[in-house]
Order: C-alpha cells, then structure tokens, then sequence
C-alpha cells in the first residue's frame, strides 16, 4: 500500500471508525466493491488516480468535436465529450449533457451494468465560467454503505464556445456533511459535440 493509501486509510478509520478492509476496498479496490448509481465512474476515478493508469490516444480522439462553426457559442448547455486527468494521466472519459434548467447527465466510460449514468446541478459563476455539483451514494459489495461521493468541476468555455476546460476534485462524505477523504484532484478537458458530426 502506498503512502498516500496509508494516510488515507488512517483518515477514514479515525473519523468514521472504518476498518482497514473496508477502507482497502474503498480506495485499493474501488473498482470492484462499491455499488451505486453512478458508482462505476466514481471507482475509475478514485483506482484511477492511486494507479495512474492511462487510457490509449486513439480512444480519447474518436469523439472529438469540430470547431466548424463560425458563430461564438457562449453557452455550456449541449452534448460534450470529456476527459478527466491527475497530471498527465487520463483517468476517465465521459458525454456529458448539460441542460437550460441547471441539470447535467454525465455517462462515463465504464461497464454499465454497475452505473454508468449520474447526475448534477450547474451554474454560471461568471460569463462563460460554470461550477458543476454531483452526488453519488457509496456501498460495498455486500450492501453496507461507505459514504456520499461529492463530485465538483469549474470549468471555463474557449475556441467560440467549442472546447471546455477547468478543475474537478472527488471527496467522500458522511450522511452528517463531514468531509471524511478527498479521493482524487486534477484537471477536465472537454470538446462539444456538434450536431452535423457523423
């Protein structure tokens, strides 16, 4: 175990009273315990993040947008193709939707038969600048719940409004609101999906 999954692990047990298997599920193997809405993206993550695995170019490129138009979109709200990063090592792709009302549907690159569909809440904190909120109930394998999963990104639109960029952090939670980890930080890339793609 690492140093990082070590003080983690001292962490977790210390405000929750979480045993060391437990927390080994949570962080070391993340990808095949919990279950959740959305779950499965939050495990690649988090596994992703304590691995550094990365993801081959020509996935990343397949669906990449065009910026074929000339008009300058200033709006986030369409269908994107991201990418989530900590340092150089991509850790998770997704589509994303973000709606008018202030909702987002995000479905990640993962096996759906273990959630591959979450949702959030968006605002534009500045012009062009937008905040994004997701949650996510947490379980092991057997049913006992870890914890809620907080999702956040900041982003910012550039190249007229066809290419996103900006922050996202991944931090577990207990019922009461107390922060108990954070499980993953980096960066988020993103570029829109046009409607005349093939």
């Amino acid at each position: 175990m690492s140093t990082q999954s070590m003080k983690i692990s001292r962490t977790i047990r210390h405000i929750m009273g979480v045993t060391v298997a437990a927390l080994t599920m949570l962080v070391v193997g993340f990808s095949i315990t919990a279950k959740a809405q959305c779950a499965a993206s939050f495990r690649s993550m988090a596994a992703a993040s304590v691995r550094s695995r990365t993801l081959s170019k020509a996935s990343v490129q397949i669906y990449s947008a065009t910026a074929g138009d000339n008009a300058v979109n200033t709006s986030i709200v369409g269908l994107w193709h991201i990418r989530f990063l900590v340092g150089n090592d991509q850790i998770q792709e997704a589509f994303q939707i973000w709606n008018t009302g202030g909702t987002e549907v995000h479905n990640p690159n993962v096996d759906p038969r273990e959630g591959n569909v979450c949702l959030g809440t968006w605002n534009e904190a500045v012009p062009q600048t937008f905040n994004l909120n997701h949650r996510v109930w947490l379980y092991t394998a057997n049913g006992s719940f870890l914890g809620v999963g907080h999702l956040h990104e900041t982003l910012t639109l550039s190249d007229r409004g066809n290419t996103q960029s900006g922050s996202f952090t991944l931090d577990l939670y207990d019922l009461s609101g107390n922060k108990l980890t954070q499980l993953a930080a980096g960066t988020v890339t993103g570029e829109r999906i046009s409607v005349s793609e093939p």
